[in-house]
């Protein structure tokens, strides 16, 4: 039985995670159908920040990545107060649980596998974004379960839901029997963690054995973080071991630099097996593998399982399905990070103020009058309260900096003081000088991060300000009350808050009544 969700049918489940459940789906358009999977956040973690900007997180990294070996995401919507993502359909199976079913893969297969995941990780690692610079993308969870085989032979790569970039904060999350150790440390990535993981997968692909021990996460883990294998079995020899051994060593500078020189180690061995040993394509031989290793399994299962679902309005366009591919088997729905990066760019520090220097009053004090050699002694000097001394200005070659009132005093200047000889009528006055401005630099906002959301969705705004936002969403306020302002549809709620001196708030309004 099947649920119509807005221009989608989901059709039947695939895979559940700990953040969001697969299903297979399909949608006619124009008299053409096409197959495709939707993957949504469960109903149970719509409420949660961290499991929300994850997913949100995942759906526009994946869609900026346009790439033969990686899965593409052509759709990001809601369903009501969640989100969606639909992706394509790779008609084939996954290499885990091919792998599971079908022993290991001949190894000319196995380096074709390893060899165009290195394609798929070398796109994404050298990703750029819209300023030019690299973002530094890490997968952080390549594994066989995330390595999908198509029936005529393509191989593709998915699931970025845990993907990290450059400067994010370290997690420990992903599969732990194939994580590099710096990443079961919890330490700083960088792409050589991917080429770790693609080494386990090569090696497990080669022997049909995990080369990790332990059986529960926790065991595993540990093993991990000491970068503990189990030995290659006797009876193997390839000339890959020495690939798969570089690529997992446990000291990141003595693996692969990057996945274009693992690549180029893995095609080394392809063009000298294929020279030697005349054969069909990799993507043929691996087309024929697949099919014989699931035989009469190849064709859909019968659709028995009712969905539940809601209404759903997309974020895109309706041309958007058309313009991309056609469909994905299995993503599996990722892991819930601990720690969720700050994506949200604080506002920038408000500019200096500039005040107009106010017209001073000097005084002409006799404060003592010395007769040395006949010579008379003025000293000129600016005036200043009694009750509090004001700040003190600071003489520069443009401007005058204020000081707080508890610094100390600057030097008087050797121009403030004037000699009349004995017969002067008076005291010699100083040319004007030019009067300088007063540069006053604020004191730097002090703000912090508020996490604001609503169910439904809505929009909202904060304060008087005119920009407008929209649930779920990560902005910076500066410390005090605030008030939000909620719409949707008809319905308004206005929320006075406190943004603390620490801290992380979180709010969330009903947008029901």
């Amino acid at each position: 039985m099947s649920r119509a969700l807005g221009r989608y049918e989901l059709l039947r489940p695939i895979a559940r995670g700990g953040m969001a459940e697969v299903f297979l789906a399909r949608r006619r358009a124009a008299g053409v159908e096409k197959w495709l999977v939707v993957k949504r956040m469960r109903p149970e973690r719509a409420n949660d920040a961290r499991f929300l900007e994850l997913f949100v997180r995942e759906a526009r990294l994946s869609m900026s990545l346009a790439h033969q070996n990686i899965v593409p995401v052509f759709d990001f919507g809601r369903i009501d107060d969640q989100v969606f993502i639909a992706m394509e359909r790779v008609e084939g199976k996954d290499l885990g649980s091919s792998l599971t079913r079908g022993g290991r893969l001949p190894p000319l297969l196995a380096a074709f596998v390893a060899a165009e995941c290195c394609q798929a990780l070398d796109y994404a690692h050298h990703r750029r974004g819209p300023d030019g610079l690299a973002l530094g993308i890490v997968h952080r969870d390549v594994t066989p379960r995330n390595v999908m085989l198509s029936w005529s032979g393509e191989i593709k790569l998915t699931d970025f839901g845990i993907a990290a970039l450059a400067g994010d904060a370290a997690a420990v999350i992903g599969t732990p029997g194939y994580m590099a150790p710096e990443q079961a440390r919890g330490e700083a990535l960088d792409p050589r963690a991917d080429l770790y993981a693609l080494g386990m997968v090569l090696r497990e692909a080669l022997t049909g054995t995990r080369p990790r021990p332990g059986g529960e996460r926790e065991a595993t883990l540990v093993a991990a973080r000491a970068g503990t294998l189990v030995p290659w079995p006797e009876a193997f020899e390839s000339p890959l071991m020495a690939i798969v051994d570089r690529a997992t060593a446990v000291d990141p500078e003595a693996r692969y630099p990057d996945a274009r020189a693992m690549l180029e180690a893995l095609d080394g061995y392809i063009v000298g097996e294929r020279a030697t040993n005349k054969s069909d394509a990799p993507a043929r031989r691996l087309a024929a593998w697949l099919t014989e290793v699931w035989k009469d399994e190849r064709e859909e299962t019968a659709i028995d399982e009712a969905i539940e679902g809601s209404h759903l309005v997309s974020f895109l366009d309706d041309g958007a399905l058309e313009a991309m591919g056609t469909g994905t088997e299995r993503s599996m729905a990722a892991t819930a990070a601990e720690v969720v990066p700050e994506v949200v760019t604080p506002p920038p520090a408000p500019p200096p103020v500039v005040v107009p220097p106010k017209p001073r009053r000097l005084w002409i004090v006799p404060v003592a009058l010395l007769v040395l050699g006949g010579g008379a002694l003025a000293i000129k000097f600016a005036s200043s309260p009694v009750a509090s001394p004001p700040p003190q200005p600071v003489v520069t070659r443009d401007a005058i900096a204020v000081l707080p009132p508890d610094a100390a005093p600057p030097p008087i200047d050797a121009e403030q003081v004037v000699v009349a000889p004995p017969d002067a009528a008076e005291v010699p006055k100083r040319p004007k000088q030019p009067k300088l401005p007063v540069v006053i630099v604020p004191t730097p906002t002090v703000t912090h991060t508020v996490q604001i959301n609503s169910k439904p969705w809505s929009y909202f705004t904060v304060d008087s300000a005119p920009t407008q936002y929209q649930t779920f969403e990560t902005i910076k306020l500066s410390v005090g009350p605030h008030v939000i302002h909620f719409t949707r549809d008809s319905v308004q709620h206005d929320v006075a808050i406190t943004v603390p001196d620490a801290d992380t708030l979180t709010v969330f309004q009903e947008m029901t009544h």
